[in-house]
């Protein structure tokens, strides 16, 4: 996989994982979830999102190299 992405979306499984288990924990073992709780599931979403389409929504400055005259 790290041949094929950037290591920050290779990665983003860390953050992912945990949010999975919560929704999962939600949905079949009946916990419930502070707003608070609810906050930070978002955050953590709303930061994945970014690491894997930052490129696309920020990308990066083009570098202008300037060319000396030879002598």
């Amino acid at each position: 996989m790290i041949r094929n992405v950037s290591p920050a979306v290779a990665t983003s499984y860390a953050y992912v994982n945990p949010v999975v288990a919560v929704l999962l924990g939600i949905s079949f073992a009946g916990e419930s979830l502070s707003p608070r709780e609810w906050l930070a599931l978002a955050i953590i979403l709303f930061a994945v999102v970014l690491v894997t389409l930052g490129k696309y929504l920020f990308p990066g400055k083009p570098v202008i190299k300037s060319v000396g005259r030879p002598d």
